[in-house]
């Protein structure tokens, strides 16, 4: 038999990445026997009949064909799903979306409940890849909710608040919505033909529309509190080299997702991160997470952090894809970035983790200007070559009613080299502070979402006023 190895796990994700033919291959493999070959669990649907009147196909052609559907999004193959297309481009790892599609159903080879069998099956499978922990958990997530959308959107009052609200407690993050979202619409519509009428797909999108702004527009105010039951279990599993008053030390006053991005593990290694810290102290962690990498920086807070950090990570080419910020009432500030190295600087050099963790240090301490090796970068062979976008004027959008804490400013502005740096680095000159940003690219546009204060309060409307404009002229300039 061919079991895929550890080994082969990035070849792997790398394949199962939604593009024009995956479907093609997936069947043609699925023909040969090779996928079940590779696959046992899915070999156990071949041919599966689920006898009813509602499912026109075999369980192994209903599961190859939500992935033809997803591949179509993918692919802008369909008119009028542009804005479903636009969630598939802004996954991280649309790969695993693709692998919770292959394993929905594999349950369904018994005639009980289908969805314990899915994920057991699953999990079996993806600890032979030995999947990072946090991948392992969202394929699980997907499949053992991967009907509670359609539930809600198609037998439910989405009108009502409370509705809404427990849907979003359940995802708890835009990653995980976003997911179930599409493999929601992909999986309806392979069930038979005149399943998914326009009017279904309005509600379905309204419902992820409802969802994502209760989490992008309330989490933020939500707070880690002494007696939280996440907390709680946080203290409960705790290694032997983590106390349980660090952990609360840490954690308490972070907002409440953070307990929803982070797997335990993830946790644990932040609050060994941010131990004995020292106000000039700077403690940073740089890691590769599959087709990503991932920076973690734990410091107290200092003037243009956030700015800085964005602009050492352009300085080296890199393509931010995810970034979250975040302070507790102590001063300790966590930052998170996700980001793809396109020239593979990292990889190819030996050295060249530990010289982008120097360079950060030395622009954070300000024994180095980010703002020449931007410019350096700018004047590159390699940057000229991605250069000749025609620019488009950015948006910016202030809510001061969303969030009982923060003013919220949205920005969708060209993907241009440094455009974090420079936003941030500006908001900071107004003395603001950047308590969580949300960070996302679509195609070429970059969509940001900064929660942001001054002096602890919400800004002024004459404050608003001035913080727009300045980000204008700098993005114009």
């Amino acid at each position: 038999e061919f079991f895929p190895r550890p080994v082969n796990r990035t070849a792997l994700l790398a394949f199962l990445r939604p593009r024009a033919g995956l479907y093609a291959r997936l069947s043609e493999m699925h023909d040969c026997g090779l996928l079940g070959r590779m696959f046992p669990e899915f070999q156990a649907i071949f041919c599966r009949v689920v006898r009813d009147f509602y499912h026109k196909y075999t369980v192994d052609e209903h599961t190859l064909l939500t992935i033809r559907n997803l591949e179509r999004l993918a692919t802008r193959a369909v008119k009028g799903r542009e804005r479903f297309s636009a969630l598939v481009d802004d996954l991280a790892q649309p790969e695993l979306l693709v692998l919770s599609l292959l394993f929905h159903d594999v349950g369904k080879w018994r005639d009980e409940d289908h969805v314990e069998e899915s994920v057991r099956m699953a999990l079996e499978m993806m600890r032979r890849l030995e999947l990072p922990e946090e991948s392992i958990a969202l394929v699980e997530f997907l499949i053992r909710h991967h009907t509670r959308m359609s539930l809600v959107a198609f037998r439910r009052d989405t009108e009502d608040p409370e509705i809404v609200r427990q849907l979003a407690d359940l995802v708890g993050i835009e990653e995980r919505l976003k997911m179930l979202c599409l493999l929601t619409l992909v999986d309806v519509e392979a069930v038979n033909p005149d399943t998914l009428t326009p009017w279904r797909e309005e509600l379905l999108w309204r419902l992820y529309v409802d969802t994502y702004n209760h989490l992008t527009l309330e989490y933020a105010d939500e707070r880690i509190e002494h007696e939280e039951s996440g907390l709680r279990a946080l203290i409960a599993g705790r290694p032997a080299d983590v106390t349980e008053p660090e952990i609360a030390r840490f954690a308490e006053g972070l907002p409440r997702r953070y307990l929803q991005l982070f797997p335990s593990e993830e946790i644990y290694r932040h609050v060994r991160l941010s131990r004995d810290m020292h106000p000039d102290d700077l403690h940073a962690d740089l890691k590769r997470k599959d087709s990503l990498w991932e920076l973690t920086v734990a410091t107290l807070d200092k003037p243009f952090l956030f700015s800085n950090i964005c602009g050492a990570l352009s300085s080296f080419g890199m393509d931010i894809a995810r970034g979250h910020a975040m302070t507790n009432p102590n001063g300790l500030v966590l930052d998170v970035f996700q980001f793809t190295d396109q020239e593979r600087f990292l990889e190819l050099n030996a050295s060249g983790k530990d010289q982008f963790l120097n360079v950060l240090g030395a622009v954070i301490s300000g024994r180095t200007d980010v703002t020449e090796r931007l410019r350096a970068r700018e004047q590159s062979v390699l940057y000229r070559r991605r250069a000749g976008v025609t620019p488009t004027p950015p948006v910016i959008h202030a809510d001061n009613q969303a969030s009982r804490r923060y003013t919220i400013l949205d920005l969708v502005a060209d993907n241009a080299l440094g455009l974090l740096h420079r936003v941030s680095r500006v908001i900071s000159r107004h003395g603001c502070d950047v308590d969580l940003v949300l960070i996302s690219t679509e195609g070429q546009k970059a969509i940001d979402v900064f929660h942001i204060t001054k002096a602890g309060a919400k800004l002024t409307d004459a404050a608003i006023a001035d913080l727009t404009a300045d980000i204008h002229r700098t993005l114009e300039a």
